[in-house]
């Protein structure tokens, strides 16, 4: 099985991942500030697709758009 080629730059992923992170946190100790389990369920799936996104190092959305911010570097 091949993987996808990787389009999302270092930086690019630190911040999915941070942001992940700190949705998934929100959604889960927050839940009453939020009131909608739906838009709870919404929220913690967005930031799980991201978390995926920035282990792999590969969007979806960006392999769509044909839009790539990884810089490949030959040494």
């Amino acid at each position: 099985m091949q993987l996808p080629q990787k389009n999302l730059s270092l930086t690019d992923r630190m911040i999915r991942g941070g942001v992940s992170l700190a949705m998934i946190v929100f959604a889960v100790f927050w839940a009453d500030q939020i009131g909608d389990i739906f838009l709870q369920l919404v929220i913690i799936i967005f930031a799980v697709l991201n978390l995926i996104s920035f282990i792999t190092g590969w969007c979806p959305v960006y392999k769509l758009a044909s839009i790539s911010t990884y810089k490949n570097k030959q040494v």
